[in-house]
């Protein structure tokens, strides 16, 4: 049995959502297990780019499995049973309506299957919704500028010749998945990849639209900002999630989230809980 889904709808828990013009944006995480996903259907068209974890998708023209990061198109009425490998993984959704949609498509071409995005440009545009959406002013004209990007790069026309090399993608894992060690520097990432930082610097922009040290801060504040809803002590929190101290956890978090981790809590109701250092660092 296929499932219809309404606009918008995604398996996966919502972190948090955002509107750019005409586009609905979403942060989520994978929820439940592979098993408990099933056949659907999406009347919109969407983007959906993979942050971390392996992506599944039985849709035509999409790869059967993808690593992060990993940048999709999928047309409406796409039916397809997409998940992510042992239900771990996170991703952002940017949804189109298929009557505006078409209303492009009367101007340039559009893909009638799943389509991977894999040039630097619509990748970066993706991520720099992905950062805007989770930062504190939430820009609605960066993130629909961003977004008309990556519906211009669906068109046949596009551009897609570009492609990260396959080393970007490992420095892309290791700095994600070793965001949270403290003593992880953009050198141990180049050695390990076997690359001059200053090349992997230049190449990760290029591919990705941020540095090595942009990701890591967020990975560790997108972590920070989970912990900070439960009992840990802010301190105890940024020593978890790889920052030096609370100070430095308290910066980054501000940059990404418009406040301090205290006024985090209190947005969400947490109680007030006594921390070694101030909170106004």
């Amino acid at each position: 049995m296929t499932i219809d889904f309404r606009p918008g709808q995604f398996y996966g828990a919502l972190e948090r959502s955002a509107s750019g013009g005409v586009f609905d944006i979403a942060a989520m995480t994978a929820s439940g297990s592979e098993d408990d996903v099933e056949t659907h259907t999406h009347a919109d068209a969407h983007f959906v780019l993979v942050l971390s974890g392996i992506y599944l998708s039985t849709a035509r023209g999409a790869p059967a499995a993808a690593r992060a990061p990993f940048l999709v198109f999928n047309p409406p009425g796409v039916t397809h049973r997409d998940r992510f490998v042992g239900g771990v993984g996170s991703f952002l959704t940017v949804s189109l309506d298929a009557a505006t949609l078409r209303e492009v498509a009367a101007r340039q071409s559009v893909s009638e299957a799943a389509i991977p995005l894999a040039g630097p440009s619509p990748v970066a545009g993706a991520f720099r919704i992905a950062r805007e959406v989770r930062a504190c002013g939430r820009d609605a004209a960066v993130m629909e500028a961003s977004a008309w990007e990556l519906v211009a790069a669906t068109g046949a026309a596009a551009d897609r010749s570009q492609h990260a090399p396959p080393w970007a993608f490992a420095a892309y894992e290791a700095v994600m998945d070793g965001a949270l060690d403290a003593r992880l520097s953009v050198g141990e990432v180049a050695a390990r990849i076997g690359v001059h930082p200053v090349h992997l610097a230049r190449v990760f922009r290029r591919a990705w639209g941020c540095t090595p040290g942009d990701l890591m801060r967020w990975r560790r504040a997108e972590r920070a900002s989970r912990l900070l809803l439960g009992p840990l002590p802010a301190a105890e929190v940024a020593a978890a999630v790889g920052f030096v101290d609370q100070s430095h956890m308290n910066r980054a978090f501000r940059s990404l989230f418009g406040m301090t981790p205290g006024a985090w809590r209190r947005a969400h109701d947490v109680a007030p809980i006594q921390d070694q250092a101030a909170t106004t660092a």
